[in-house]
C-alpha cells in the first residue's frame, strides 16, 4: 500500500474511533445518543448500484472535485492564520505535513476518473463512503467535519438537478437529500389568518406580513427540509426500539457548529441530526412533535411549526 493510501486510511480510522457508538451503553440514569443521521449522500449512494455508469462517474467526478477544492481551501487558509506560540505552529506544521499526501492522493484519484474502466460507489460497514476506481480504493474524509453536513447536502442537491434522483420511491431517503429545493409548497392568503407557506404534507409557517417574502418562503422551505430529515431519524431510531415521547421532543442547546442534538424523551436521550434550520428559527416544537408522531403513525396532520410574531 502507498504512503499517501495509508496516510488516509489512518486518517479514517482515527476518526472513527473519535466517535462515540450508537447507543452505547450509559450508566443509569443517563441519558443516551440513540441514533446519527447519516451523511445526507447515503441515499444518493444507495442509488447508485442500479445507475449508469456515466451516473457514477459523475458522483465520483463531483465529490473528488470537492474533497480536493475543501482540502485545498483548508490549507490556504493556515498559512495565513495566526498563531500565538511555538507549540501551536509546530502544531500545525505537522497537520500541514499530515494534510499534504492526503491531497495528492486525491489529486491523482481526481485524474484516474477519467481513464478508469470501472467506478464504484458504495457505503462500507462504517457508513462510510468508499469510491473504488478500477478496483483502488479511496475512503471520503473531510477535513472539517462540522462542514460536512452542508458540503455532502450541497454535492446531493447538486448531482440530483442532474439526475433523477426522485425515482427511489422508499422510504424517501434520496429526496430528502434534495434540501429546500426539493420541498413542495405555496403561499395560503386569508383575511382570517396571517400569511402562511404550507406544504402538501401539512407543514405550515404563519409570518405578520408578506414584506421580503422570497426569504420567508426560504426560511421555511429550509425548515421544513430539516423535519423531514428529523422524520426518517426518528422513525430509524423506533425501528431499533428506543422510546421516542413525541411531545418531550427539543432542541438541545449546543454552541457546537456540528450537528444537532433533538432529546426525544425524560430520560434526555437524544437522536443527532443536521437540522440547522431547526436551530436557528423559534420553531413550535409541541406542534413540531405532533406532525412528527403522526407522520410515524401515517396519519394526516396540518402544524404550524412556525408561529406569526410581530417582527421576523
Amino acid at each position: 500500500m502507498r504512503p499517501a493510501s495509508r496516510a488516509w486510511l489512518l486518517a479514517l480510522v482515527l476518526a472513527l474511533a473519535a466517535l462515540p457508538p450508537t447507543g452505547a451503553m450509559a450508566a443509569e440514569g443517563e441519558s443516551r445518543r440513540l441514533y446519527v443521521q447519516p451523511s445526507p449522500l447515503a441515499g444518493v449512494v444507495a442509488g447508485l448500484a442500479e445507475a449508469p455508469a456515466a451516473a457514477r462517474f459523475d458522483f465520483a467526478r463531483l465529490l473528488i472535485d470537492a474533497l480536493v477544492t475543501a482540502y485545498e481551501s483548508e490549507l490556504d487558509s493556515s498559512v495565513f492564520e495566526g498563531r500565538r506560540d511555538a507549540a501551536d505552529r509546530r502544531k500545525l506544521a505537522r497537520w500541514q505535513q499530515a494534510t499534504l499526501p492526503l491531497l495528492a492522493e486525491l489529486r491523482v484519484a481526481q485524474a484516474a476518473l477519467y481513464v478508469a474502466s470501472h467506478v464504484e460507489v458504495r457505503m462500507d460497514r462504517h457508513n462510510q463512503i468508499l469510491v473504488l476506481i478500477d478496483g483502488r480504493p479511496l475512503w471520503v474524509a473531510w477535513p472539517r467535519i462540522t462542514a460536512q453536513p452542508r458540503l455532502e447536502q450541497e454535492l446531493a442537491a447538486e448531482f440530483c438537478r442532474r439526475h433523477d434522483c426522485a425515482r427511489d420511491g422508499g422510504d424517501g431517503s434520496t429526496r430528502a437529500a434534495l434540501g429546500p429545493a426539493g420541498v413542495q409548497g405555496h403561499w395560503q392568503l386569508s383575511q382570517r389568518h396571517p400569511p402562511a407557506w404550507e406544504t402538501a404534507d401539512g407543514l405550515r409557517c404563519e409570518f405578520a406580513d408578506l414584506a421580503e417574502r422570497g426569504a420567508k418562503e426560504a426560511t421555511c422551505r429550509a425548515i421544513v427540509a430539516d423535519l423531514h430529515a428529523l422524520a426518517l431519524v426518528l422513525r430509524e431510531a423506533s425501528r431499533g426500539g428506543e422510546r421516542v415521547q413525541w411531545e418531550r421532543l427539543s432542541l438541545q442547546a449546543d454552541t457546537g457548529a456540528g450537528p444537532q442534538r433533538v432529546t426525544v424523551n425524560e430520560r434526555g436521550d437524544y437522536v443527532q441530526a443536521s437540522v440547522p434550520a431547526l436551530a436557528a428559527h423559534p420553531v413550535d416544537w409541541t406542534a413540531a412533535g405532533r406532525w412528527l408522531q403522526a407522520r410515524a403513525q401515517g396519519r394526516p396532520m396540518t402544524a404550524t411549526v412556525l408561529p406569526a410574531t410581530r417582527r421576523r
